[in-house]
């Protein structure tokens, strides 16, 4: 297996992980992996953009979670907005205003008016 099948893989399972808090793991460490991209030259979770995406969208389609052992209120939903910070796309502006009209969490907000104006953001 070439060298970056293994990172990709291991990110992949942490990604869809049934335990929210590995889920949320993985979300960040692609947010990570994407704000080094202008020192690093690339983002090598770049290949995995689109099912990132498509479970940070997953995850808003719920209401947040509540405090567990291992995660905060809501952290679910600023995992899953902070990624959008990078990734959201036009067809996300209608779930993240939904998201920020729900919320009564000022974190979440924050990072949705963040995620809303990405999604906003022409490509390019």
């Amino acid at each position: 297996m070439d060298e970056v099948g293994i990172p990709l893989q291991a990110f992949g399972a942490l990604l869809h992980s049934q335990n929210i808090g590995m889920v949320c793991r993985a979300l960040n460490m692609y947010q990570v992996a994407a704000a080094y991209t202008r020192v690093s030259g690339g983002n090598p979770l770049e290949p995995m953009a689109d099912e990132v995406r498509g479970v940070a969208r997953e995850i808003l389609a719920h209401p947040p979670a509540a405090a567990g052992d291992d995660l905060r209120a809501g952290f679910d939903h600023v995992s899953a907005l902070n990624v959008l910070t990078v990734l959201a796309e036009p067809a996300d502006a209608e779930l993240i205003a939904a998201v920020l009209e729900n919320t009564t969490n000022e974190e979440i907000r924050a990072v949705a008016q963040l995620a809303a104006a990405k999604a906003h953001t022409p490509p390019g």
